[in-house]
């Protein structure tokens, strides 16, 4: 009797046993050292990717291309808070004071939300450019069907038995 086939395993899963992959490991360790050089700019980080940590963990599709966008996205509407913070002085103060500003976090987060509804839009927007040049292709071959039945009469329109 045949054993059955094991399935196979994917990229980035679990390995027997229970334990977590390396790349989860890794991401620890840098996490953790960020943290320990630099942490205004790690909690900076940690408080304004919340969208984008949402969406990775919510997006299950193949590429996670809505993950990914809302990751880039928030990432740019953090940036100037970044910045912000790298000039001004890289400390909890400073940190602090950035946050309350009232232009840091709603940035960041708009952006994300953007980020979220641009896969959205920009696939009806393909959709809809599709439709209107297949629409243009059967008002081409309409009017050039409408052209060799002038030339050549009707007969030609009926089909072969």
């Amino acid at each position: 009797m045949a054993a059955a086939a094991k399935p196979a395993k994917r990229a980035g899963e679990a390995k027997a046993g229970g334990r977590a992959p390396l790349g989860f490991w890794g991401l620890g360790v840098v996490t953790g050292a960020v943290l320990g050089i630099a942490l205004p700019t790690g909690l900076l980080l940690a408080i304004g990717l919340l969208p984008a940590a949402v969406a990775l963990a919510v997006d299950r599709s193949a590429g996670r291309g809505t993950a990914r966008t809302v990751l880039a996205l928030n990432l740019a509407g953090l940036l100037p808070s970044i910045r912000a913070l790298w000039l001004e002085g890289h400390d909890l103060i400073t940190l602090a004071a950035i946050l309350g500003r009232l232009e840091a976090l709603p940035l960041a987060y708009s952006a994300a939300i953007i980020g979220f509804l641009l896969p959205q839009v920009l696939a009806w927007a393909v959709l809809a450019v599709l439709e209107a040049r297949a629409y243009r292709t059967v008002q081409a071959l309409e009017q050039r069907r409408a052209a060799l039945r002038e030339t050549w009469g009707v007969e030609v329109e009926r089909p072969r038995s």
